[in-house]
Parts: structure tokens; sequence; C-alpha cells
């Protein structure tokens, strides 16, 4: 097994979540704009801090986790997302997700950055599906699924919201090719 301390595509680089950056954490999962399709999920910058440290978790426990996403050449972070182990419908599978800032929103970065993790997930861990789960109206979330080459696996309701679960066709290599170059 790989851990993908850091991976590039043409654009971003994703690299494990460091002490640094509990400053960006905190501004992107307290900002109520980044939880606009999940209100009742806004976060204190105590309750961020504490999902940073569960963040953090799955690196030390499972050897795989989420990302800080940059742009090359640039210190800013736009977002984090990547992969962590989950149980879904009682199946161990990879969890695809992402929080970026509104800055960074409508620049492709989200698909960008879900393709390059899809793609370390299948040559790494081929036996876990990935899955992302989603507001049901999330219509941006739903868009990038899509574009990606996952279909609805499972319509559902979560505390009175409904969601959709969507997962990658096995075996799982993404549909559509990768405009944004290959991964270094």
């Amino acid at each position: 097994m790989v851990e993908p301390e850091e991976i590039r595509t043409r654009r971003l680089i994703l690299r494990r979540i460091q002490p640094g950056d509990s400053d960006a954490f905190v501004a992107v999962h307290t900002d109520p704009a980044t939880y606009r399709y999940d209100p009742f999920d806004l976060r204190t910058p105590q309750q961020a801090l504490e999902l940073l440290e569960r963040f953090q978790d799955c690196w030390r426990t499972d050897g795989i986790g989420y990302w800080t996403i940059r742009r090359i050449g640039s210190q800013d972070v736009i977002g984090f997302g990547g992969l962590r182990l989950w149980v879904e419908e009682g199946e161990s599978v990879l969890n695809l997700y992402y929080r970026l800032r509104p800055v960074a929103w409508g620049n492709g970065y989200a698909p960008e950055m879900a393709e390059a993790a899809v793609r370390w997930a299948n040559r790494n861990r081929p036996d876990r599906p990935v899955l992302i789960v989603t507001k049901s109206d999330n219509t941006p979330s739903v868009r990038v699924a899509e574009k990606l080459g996952f279909v609805r696996h499972l319509e559902r309701e979560r505390d009175g919201q409904p969601e959709v679960l969507f997962r990658l066709p096995a075996p799982g290599p993404t549909r559509r090719r990768d405009p944004h170059g290959p991964l270094t």
C-alpha cells in the first residue's frame, strides 16, 4: 500500500493535512457558504478543530485520509478533500469528500481533485469501492459525481434530509479522459 502523502495534478497539489493547516481548515469548515447544502452540519471553530483531529486520525489508523488542496505555485489553501475509509450500508468503502472555499468554485478543481483520488484508489485500494454521499439537491456535487462516471447507487433520508449515494461501476477507472494531465 502506498500512502498518498502528496499527489500533483496539472493545477493542484494534494497533500496530507499538516498542523499548520488548522486556520485554513477552520475557515473552510465554519464558512456558511460552504455548508449551503448542509446547513445543519455547519461547525463552530471548536467543532471544526475536532473534525480536523478526526481527519488526521484517519491517516494514523488507516494510512489514508483527506488532503489539503492548493493550486500549484500558491501557498493559499483552497480547500480539503480526498478519501477515507468508511463503512456504508455494512460495506467497507472509500468515501470521496471535498469542501472548497467559495473563491475556488467553478474552476473545475473539485473534479480534478476527485479524479486524482479515484485514480489513486484504483491503483492502491482496488478492493474498496469509492462512494460519494451528497444531499440530493446539491446540484454541483451531483454534477461532479456524474462527470466522473459515478452512478446513483442509493437514495435515502438521513436526519430528515434526502441524500444520494453515488458509486463507480466496478471495476473502477473513471470513464472520461483526464483534461488536466497525468499525475506526477
